[in-house]
This record gives structure tokens, sequence and C-alpha cells, in this order.
């Protein structure tokens, strides 16, 4: 099947995993296509940065880099631009991004966490769309259960809803001997609800 929208497939279906009652995963498989060359272009052209964190008394650098697209930027690649459209259209809401994450290799990951720096948690959505490796995306409950994995590939776009960084953790754990994967993540928050102080846990 040809794509609908340049490089995106907007009739590609949508996977939906309700992870209770108030929380809901989207996955589509294939949404994007011909990722390939995007994903060497954001490698050698973002400007990736490493940051770090305080554990354990010292600093100590966060185990991937991060980056970010201007709006024009994005606007300007057809894939961010209807990536972000299709997105906008299909969930009722104005997204911002994309933000990037590089996992440079089977070590870079990212712990089981919240995006409590967006504060308002009880109504979001967060999106990502996925470069370069297939790697799990997990869940978990913050009360304690069973993780859900969720294989990630290339071109493959998911989605996290309602109540999800409320009442979930997600992470992307380590893999041996993978290759390199990028995210890019737009987020929006309804602010509706009582506001958290991030990386409160």
């Amino acid at each position: 099947m040809m794509p609908t929208h340049g490089p995106i497939d907007r009739k590609a279906p949508v996977e939906r995993t309700w992870l209770d009652e108030h929380s809901w995963v989207d996955v589509v498989r294939g949404f994007a296509h011909d990722t390939d060359a995007t994903f060497e272009r954001l490698v050698n052209e973002v400007a990736w940065t490493q940051n770090r964190q305080i554990r354990g008394g010292r600093k100590v650098d966060d185990p991937r880099l991060d980056g970010m697209l201007r709006f024009e930027q994005a606007e300007a690649d057809p894939m961010f631009r209807f990536t972000r459209l299709i997105l906008d259209a299909r969930y009722r809401v104005k997204l911002a991004g994309p933000h990037l994450v590089y996992y440079r290799n089977g070590r870079d990951s990212m712990g089981f966490h919240r995006d409590d720096e967006m504060r308002w948690l009880d109504n979001t959505v967060i999106a990502g769309l996925a470069f370069g490796a297939t790697r799990p995306f997990q869940l978990v409950a913050r009360a304690g259960g069973d993780v859900t994995s969720i294989d990630v590939g290339a071109g493959d776009l998911y989605v996290m809803g309602g109540r999800c960084q409320a009442d979930w953790y997600h992470g992307v754990p380590k893999l041996p001997q993978c290759g390199p994967k990028i995210s890019a993540v737009w987020r929006w928050t309804s602010r509706q609800g009582r506001p958290v102080e991030p990386y409160a846990g």
C-alpha cells in the first residue's frame, strides 16, 4: 500500500491496548515509510546534548542523548509535519514537539518514569514516532504488577493517553547487541486536575 500523506500512511490501523479503565496505549505499525534517510539525517544534523542527573550524591550521564527540532525545521519535513497534523486531528488536541531521544546502542536506556515535568497528568497525550532499531517499550502500573512490553520498530507510532502519566510508568530497557534508535516525541496535557511536582516519581 502506498502512503496517503507523503511518507505517512494515514490509514494504517490503530491497535489500542487498555492498561486499565482510564489509561491506554495506541500502536500504529508501519505509520511512516522510508525512515532510514530521516534517521541518518537526524543522527548527523541534530545538536545532541548529554544530560546529567544526580544519583547517589554524584552527577552521572544519562544513558542516552536528547535533541530538539525547531517548529520550522519540523514543519519543513513532510514526515514530521504530516505526523503532527494527523495526531492533532485524530486526538483533537494540539501537541507540542518533537523532542528527540537518541539511544546510541543497546546499552542506552530510559528507566521507568512518568513525564511529570508536564505537571498536569490527569489527561495527557504523548506520541512517539520510532526510527532505527526495534526495541521494547515497557509500561508498569505505579501500584505494581506485571510489565506490559510492546516492541516498537522503525516507522511505528505509539501514543499514550488518558491517565497513563498519572497512574503508569514507562521506559525503554537495555537490550544487548541492539542497534541505534531515535524516538521523536510530541506531548499535550489538558492542564486538568492537581499539578504534581516535577521529578517527584
